[in-house]
């Protein structure tokens, strides 16, 4: 259903780019009950609506929360500022009152932290997507570094016993992939953007400063195609991919989802746009989550990513999940691959092992790498990138480890000496879980690499591993998403008994 807060899903239900997670017991529960950190918060959470808006006073801001907003204290209340850095003086208005905390955005800044910059993008007062332009690169990174070792201690209990340098890109230019919302106002104006902050309505975005240039060209020829549809709102959605096409020379890909069937006549315009700007288009309509081309045919297509320093090509279905940030990407392997150790003649599993973005380089430098995904289809992409780079000692199993029992494992893939962990937001808690019930030495790995895009629930895991025997050997932030508060992180651990 069309909206603004542009949501939209691919296979299985699977939000586009995201990365899948497994399903859970309690999907869809009104209350759920886990050990899952979490900010505090009422089960119900109480809105003032009279006083929304309200101008709440001067403030000085202690310190920053883990998703960049500036604390601070009203009515003996904590007070989180959108928008305001630790040591500022600022105003505040009201957004939400809730009742053990408030929430507000900052009206004026009385004095400005020395770390405050003017933010590049034209869009950032309104959009949603970068929460963190208005505070210099060199301490983003302090902010998110501080966040990961402070979730650690806190829900973990666990203090690494080194810190790596942070892993780090360029903060503009850098996304190769970006889900885009559309809009059309009663009066024909069209809107193509991203969620407006603090709201799920979108604000028209006509360059990202953070987006691929390749994608940002694309935004201008396709907002004027969306505002001459004459299929009126049929598309809700665009997904864009910086990617090479394989069997092809175009470098960028369109995925537009509509619940209308579009005119011939607007097919026909796109066809001419993307022939004109050097992309793909493909269309998903409401009622399948497969592609069709623009003729009406269903497809299954490949884009490409290289990996230049493995003297690798990975191939992807453009509903698949990648990492959208390819500097960030190939750094982060590389160092996955030193804290793991490898000589040569160890066999490693990479569990959440998608299309083998970590798999196919662990192959270049181990004895046998075993993939593991519960998505099929991703596993199917793993093995055609497996054929195609002429790698033999690499397998990809279609399977779920938490059903999987010790002997079946051990059968499928001998004795495993180092692990890989690449999960969803919702962390590994239970493919853990399995991992420590397993009794035999041959399933009890010397080093565990673990891939974190959420430090709450790598701090719960730790605790978990840390209570089993391992140490957190290192611990090192990777800024995959700059300006924004997203915080992406690897974690070493070492069996020490």
């Amino acid at each position: 259903m069309s909206n603004r807060n542009g949501s939209s899903s691919g296979k299985n239900g699977t939000p586009l780019g995201k990365k899948p997670r497994p399903k859970k017991a309690n999907e869809g529960k009104v209350y759920v009950k886990d050990d899952t950190p979490r900010r505090d918060s009422p089960r119900a959470p109480e809105r003032k609506l009279s006083q929304l808006n309200m101008r709440l006073g001067e403030f000085t801001i202690d310190r920053m929360s883990h998703d960049g907003r500036g604390i601070s204290e009203w009515k003996s209340k904590t007070l989180f500022v959108d928008g305001a850095l630790t040591g500022e003086r600022v105003t505040a208005r009201l957004l939400e009152e809730h009742t053990r905390y408030s929430e507000a955005r900052v009206d004026e800044v009385i004095t400005a932290s020395a770390y405050r910059q003017t933010p590049a993008c034209i869009h950032f007062a309104q959009c949603g997507g970068c929460q963190l332009q208005h505070l210099n690169t060199e301490h983003q990174l302090i902010l998110k570094q501080d966040a990961v070792l402070e979730q650690l201690e806190r829900w973990g209990g666990v203090i690494p016993k080194h810190i790596a340098a942070p892993i780090t890109s360029a903060s503009e230019g850098y996304r190769r992939t970006a889900r885009m919302g559309v809009w059309y106002e009663d009066n024909g104006e069209v809107t193509l953007g991203f969620r407006q902050r603090n709201s799920k309505q979108l604000v028209q975005v006509d360059k990202c400063i953070v987006l691929a240039p390749a994608l940002n060209l694309l935004l201008a020829p396709l907002k004027m195609w969306l505002a001459e549809l004459r299929s009126v709102k049929a598309v809700t959605h665009l997904e864009l991919i910086s990617g090479e096409l394989i069997d092809s020379d175009h470098s960028a890909a369109v995925v537009l989802r509509h619940t209308k069937k579009l005119d011939a006549a607007d097919l026909a315009q796109l066809a001419v746009l993307a022939q004109q700007f050097g992309f793909a288009a493909w269309l998903q309509g409401g009622e399948t989550s497969g592609l069709k081309d623009l003729s009406g045919a269903p497809v299954d297509p490949r884009l490409r990513y290289q990996l230049q320093e493995f003297n690798l090509e990975l191939g992807f279905h453009p509903q698949d999940f990648i990492q959208v940030n390819p500097e960030v990407n190939a750094k982060m392997i590389a160092q996955a691959i030193t804290w793991l150790a490898l000589k040569g003649d160890e066999r490693v599993l990479d569990l959440f092992c998608g299309i083998g973005n970590f798999t196919l380089p662990l192959a270049r430098h181990c004895a046998q790498a075993f993939g593991m995904e519960a998505e099929e289809s991703m596993v199917e992409r793993g093995r055609e990138n497996a054929a195609r780079a002429q790698i033999t000692n690499a397998a990809f199993l279609a399977a779920d480890l938490i059903k999987t029992s010790e002997n079946r494992l051990y059968q499928t893939c001998g004795k495993i000496d180092v692990i890989l962990l690449d999960p969803p937001r919702d962390g590994a808690k239970e493919i853990i879980a399995v991992l420590l019930k397993f009794n035999g030495p041959q399933l009890k790995p010397k080093r565990i690499v673990y891939v974190s895009c959420n430090p709450a629930t790598l701090a719960r895991d730790a605790k978990v591993l840390v209570e089993a025997g391992y140490e957190l050997d290192t611990l090192g932030v990777m800024d995959m998403f700059p300006h924004t508060a997203h915080v992406e992180s690897m974690a070493l651990f070492i069996r020490s008994k």
